[in-house]
Parts: C-alpha cells; structure tokens; sequence
C-alpha cells in the first residue's frame, strides 16, 4: 500500500508544480495492454493528458525524443508541457477524444480514404531521415519477441506447455521463416500504428489531421511492419480486401515490389499476430484481465490468411 501512496504522492506533487494553487479534476481515461496510466486533467477549462509510466517499468525519456523528433518534421505530435523524467510523469496536449477506430466507426463511407490518409502518413514518416539512438530490430529479437506467446498463449489455449525439444524446433522454424523476407530497406518503426493510437484532429490540415501518440516504443526495422500494424488490427475489423489494397497502395507510394510488399506483410504479421496472442493470454492468465479474450477470434483469422 505504501508504494502506491508514494506514487500517488509524487503524481499530486508534479501535477501541483505546473498548475501551482489551481483546481484541477483529474479523471482516468483507456490506456494500453502495458502499465502506463493516463489521466485528463482539466484547469481553468483547459484540458491536458498526463501520462504516469513507473520508472520500474520503462523511461519516459524516448518518448520525449520521439515527440520532440515527429514534431521537428510537422507531424502532429503531442506538445509537452511539463516533465519529470526521474520519476516518469509527463503533463501532454490533449488531442481530444475522437481517435481515428471511432471516427471510421462513425464515417463507414469514408473507410477506405481514411485508411489510404494513414498510409500515407506512414510513408511521410518513413521519407525523413532515421532519428539517431533508436535500436534496430533483428530476427533473432523478433524470434524473442515470440517467447510471450510459447509462455502464455499455448498453455492459456492448449493447457500444456512446449518440450524443450519442441521449442527449439518452433525457434528454427521461425529463423526459416523470417529469413524468406525481401525488403532490407532501414526504416522507422513505431510499434503500435493502428487506428486507437491515431486521433483525428478536425481542425488541422492533411497528413497533421492525424494526431500520433504511443510511439515511445519505436525503433527501426522493415518498413512494412508498421502497415501490418494499421491493416491487421486486433481491435477492430479491416477487410481483407481493402487491406491488400492499402498494401498495393503502399508498395507504389514506396515504389516497392507489390510481391515483395506482400510476402513481408504475410510473415511478420504472422509474427506480430503470434506476439500479440501472448499479449492478451498474459493480460488474461496473470493480470485477471479477461477484456482483452474478445479480440483473440480477430487475430486468429488474420493468422489464417494466405
């Protein structure tokens, strides 16, 4: 208990250091499958984003660099305000509540141009130049990536665990698979490009329209991962048609191979889709969260597709 009193301590403190004597309302509002916190917190009917991210748990410091990064080349990024690195705490522009999943939920009609605008931000983003001290992401680390679904995922669906025998068989396998990818071409990677992590600013114009957050997590890596993450999303469903479409889309805006566009987006989305099984058995198996099982049946066709 007392460790949660000292953070909520140290929350209150930070908050008091920008907004001095002010009420403040701070209210809870969805963050991610990770344990990030996100709070609105309004002063004065002006609202703000704060972000709590125990150092225990990861640093706030390559947000900061990203954001500081995206909004340098005119993309729309969050502005921040206020921080405290030590202690994980960020005070953010609040880019409002409608998020691109809930505006394409509202606006079927224009699905598929919303879906070709936020490919074309992808390949914006992946036209500048590569920000300094990001890591690159090998095979091996994707093969390591997959330890969250043979830990949690097969025992979750399966009720049993791998052989070590098995597992080294299932490592080789992934080697043999990822070694059939094509493109080599350096590029940014964000990590969690999809539809609930873009929001739709009204007011701005073209590609700022979509206001990008969660992208703490970047690194460099194929260009086509960030694609799998928008086409192949857990949350919500994407044709199969218009996601090979926005991928055909994407191979003439990058003047790439359409074939060799494809067999990259079929394998790592397979690694991807994998990952993100173990993700949600984790949230299930460990953390008593049961919310994320929905979308399990999603992912599970997507891992189907030829």
């Amino acid at each position: 208990m007392s460790s949660v009193i000292s953070r909520t301590t140290k929350l209150h403190e930070f908050i008091s250091q920008f907004f001095f004597s002010e009420e403040t309302a701070l209210e809870p509002i969805l963050g991610d499958a990770g344990l990030r916190s996100y709070y609105r917190v309004t002063s004065k009917n002006k609202a703000y984003i704060l972000m709590d991210c125990p150092p225990s748990y990861c640093s706030v410091q390559p947000f900061i660099d990203m954001a500081i990064f995206l909004k340098d080349n005119k993309f729309s990024a969050p502005e921040i305000f206020h921080q405290d690195v030590k202690n994980g705490f960020l005070l953010l522009e609040d880019f409002g509540t409608l998020n691109l999943k809930n505006y394409i939920l509202t606006n079927k009609e224009l699905s598929k141009n919303t879906y070709l605008l936020m490919v074309d931000l992808l390949v914006a983003l992946q036209s500048k130049p590569l920000p300094g001290k990001l890591q690159k992401i090998t095979d091996e680390d994707l093969i390591a990536e997959l330890k969250i679904f043979v830990d949690w995922y097969v025992p979750h669906a399966y009720k049993k665990e791998l052989s070590k025998k098995q597992l080294e068989e299932f490592i080789n396998i992934w080697r043999g698979i990822l070694k059939q990818k094509t493109l080599s071409q350096p590029s940014l990677v964000l990590r969690d490009y999809h539809v609930e992590n873009l929001m739709y600013l009204e007011k701005k114009k073209s590609l700022r329209k979509l206001g990008l957050l969660d992208f703490q997590d970047a690194l460099i890596g194929s260009p086509v991962y960030d694609l799998v993450s928008l086409l192949e999303d857990a949350r919500i469903d994407v044709s199969r048609t218009d996601a090979l479409s926005c991928a055909e889309y994407f191979a003439q805006k990058k003047n790439f191979d359409v074939e060799s566009v494809l067999v990259d987006y079929h394998l790592l989305g397979a690694q991807r889709n994998c990952r993100i099984l173990g993700v949600f058995a984790r949230k299930a198996m460990r953390d008593h969260d049961d919310g994320y099982l929905q979308y399990i049946p999603r992912v599970l066709k997507y891992l189907k597709y030829d």
